[in-house]
């Protein structure tokens, strides 16, 4: 199984940004715009156990995927888990971790599976690494802007 980590400093107490992290509507708000994800069923916040369709754009078509919060620790950790989706497997750990007064350190930690079959030999880990990459760079500048 491949992983990924990306992390920020942020100016926010945990119980701000976990807060902020699981309103459904902020996660649209964070998510760069190329995604084009969109949820077909959500919750207005995240608790164990809840379930996120969702629709997002991904080498040149609409993918659809269902995500389950399996691990809910506020305010510093909830885990998302694909019950079905693009990739073979898909879990993201979302961490907070205090930084000093008034500032955190959000930690994105992703562990996955490239698809297999012939959508495998396009959507490789090399290719979805870079994905991560270049997606959460722009998560984090959005969240700075939200955050200064």
């Amino acid at each position: 199984m491949a992983s990924f980590e990306a992390s920020v400093q942020l100016n926010a107490t945990p119980q701000e940004m976990f807060d902020f992290l699981i309103d459904t509507e902020n996660i649209l708000k964070i998510s760069p715009p190329d995604t084009g994800l969109s949820f077909t069923k959500k919750p207005d916040k995240l608790y164990k156990g809840a379930i996120l369709e969702f629709q997002i754009q991904g080498f040149g078509k609409v993918q659809e995927g269902t995500h389950e919060i399996i691990v809910f620790e506020e305010p510093t950790l909830f885990t998302e888990k694909q019950i079905s989706g693009p990739l073979k497997s898909y879990t993201h750990e979302h961490h907070i971790v205090p930084a000093g007064e008034n500032q955190i350190t959000l930690i994105d930690r992703l562990e996955f599976e490239p698809p297999g079959g012939l959508l495998g030999f396009l959507i490789t880990e090399s290719k979805l690494l870079d994905l991560f990459d270049e997606g959460f760079y722009q998560r984090h500048q959005t969240l700075k802007k939200l955050f200064p």
